[in-house]
């Protein structure tokens, strides 16, 4: 009979609080074991109710005291506490929800996530995820902050010093504004690109890492595609499609970006993400994300992060009170 009730309460955990302790459970009498799994069941069914509540944006109907069970949020703190005072037991868990953003994730989208049946490689906690929306550019914080602009169109930058058409990138924010632009074989180090333009490709091996932020700060974005119409590759090239890209940091496209074969450290954030093969390799996007965990982060020049109402997850929980209740003689 112990060991069905104790299959129960893990069939019950829908959202890994685990607030309770099978070796504690085989301690107690069988009706003891079955009472606290009721509060169990009944303390995750409100978290559940609640967490809907507040991602859904009726954060005024989740402060409630109901047959027994009290919640109650304060969106200050981001703290949300359950109690549960029934089927002879005391219980009161507190839970810091932690703000999901788009930044949090190793592929996020307000629109379409595709993956073709291939895997995403990064860690449980960067996910995929989609959202309601995109975050906004703040394209004068880039403008503002920039070390150069660039209006070419039909340009090529070549990193490779055979080529007549090199230029030195100074570390910084770069702007491109013009349309039909590669860039090949460049290494840019403590570096943003943002693009307005279409038709941006990378070919042969460019690595871009964005800088790395200090402590708590916002981090910075390795590439920005503002233009809704642009469709970027990460692919690769050479007789053995050894030739790929690295891009350590952030990726935003306001349209479509395909991912095929290259090393990606941080979050992709984009209209349309597709994970695809290509006609002579299967999908090899390699994610460094647990590598590189300072990118997972909210990013700067996309507005303030108060400016949005996120989704929230559990981070943290505490299990302040779990008791039998005693009743007087």
């Amino acid at each position: 009979m112990l060991v069905a009730v104790i299959m129960i309460f893990v069939v019950f955990s829908f959202t890994g609080v685990a607030v309770l302790n099978v070796a504690y459970l085989s301690n107690l009498s069988s009706a003891e074991t079955i009472n606290n799994i009721k509060v169990q069941y009944a303390t995750e069914s409100s978290i559940n109710e609640a967490l809907w509540r507040i991602n859904t944006s009726v954060d005024s109907l989740v402060n409630s005291d109901v047959d027994g069970i009290t919640t109650v949020w304060d969106p200050s703190l981001n703290i949300l506490s359950v109690s549960v005072d029934k089927f002879q037991m005391e219980t009161e868990i507190l839970l810091d929800l932690s703000e999901d953003t788009h930044f949090d994730r190793a592929l996020a989208s307000d629109e379409t996530i595709i993956t073709n049946g291939n895997t995403v490689d990064a860690d449980e906690e960067n996910h995929l995820r989609s959202f309601t929306f995109m975050p906004e550019v703040d394209l004068d914080y880039f403008t503002d902050n920039a070390v150069a602009t660039h209006s070419n169109w039909f340009k090529r930058w070549d990193g490779d010093a055979e080529h007549e058409d090199d230029e030195a990138f100074a570390e910084g924010i770069h702007i491109f504004t013009g349309s039909f632009i590669e860039l090949r074989d460049m290494n840019l180090n403590n570096c943003t690109l943002v693009f307005t333009g279409v038709f941006v490709s990378f070919s042969n091996t460019n690595t871009i890492s964005a800088p790395v932020p200090a402590d708590s700060a916002d981090a910075m974005p390795a590439l920005v595609f503002t233009n809704p119409n642009n469709r970027f590759y990460v692919d690769a090239e050479g007789s053995s499609n050894q030739k790929e890209d690295i891009i350590n940091g952030a990726i935003y496209t306001a349209g479509t970006i395909i991912l095929k074969k290259g090393e990606l450290s941080g979050p992709i954030v984009g209209n349309t993400i597709s994970l695809e093969d290509d006609y002579d390799y299967s999908n090899d996007i390699r994610f460094k994300d647990s590598e590189h965990p300072w990118f997972y982060r909210w990013t700067s020049g996309f507005k303030n992060k108060s400016h949005y109402d996120w989704p929230k997850q559990i981070g943290r929980w505490k299990t302040k009170t779990w008791k039998k209740k005693h009743h007087a003689v």
